[in-house]
């Protein structure tokens, strides 16, 4: 009358059902064959618990602050800014976007190869963008 597509057994609720295709029957009458089958008094049945299914789930990621420092100290975020430099700056001891709206533009232009004073300008007003927002 019906296929039955599997069954399942969800141990937090303690409680298991059989998935039944059977699109055509309406819902009462799937209950009732279920019924009828002894499975819908799960509360009866006896589930054994289960060894080694306690486990703690181990944190992936760290959620990121809404503080000002996080936001501060993505340089890459700046427009104009991309890996090789943020890595250049750093080793001249920029590693923040407030560290990079104080600094000299044309000491960090004479000490970072690749960037005149008027890029190091130009990065100096995208971050200043980026602090105010």
């Amino acid at each position: 009358m019906f296929k039955t597509k599997g069954f399942s057994a969800n141990n937090s609720l303690k409680r298991r059902a059989v998935i039944v295709d059977a699109p055509d029957l309406p819902p009462d009458e799937c209950e009732f064959f279920i019924t009828a089958a002894g499975v819908a008094d799960t509360d009866k049945v006896d589930i054994p618990d289960t060894p080694g299914l306690d486990f703690e789930v181990e944190k992936l990621y760290e959620e990121e602050g809404s503080t000002s420092e996080s936001q501060e100290s993505k340089l890459i975020s700046v427009k104009g800014i991309g890996k090789g430099t943020v890595e250049g700056l750093g080793a001249l001891g920029i590693i923040s976007i407030t560290d990079l709206v104080n600094a000299n533009p044309d000491d960090l232009s004479s000490k970072l190869s690749g960037a005149s004073s008027k890029t190091v300008l130009e990065w100096q007003k995208n971050a200043k963008g980026l602090v105010k927002a």
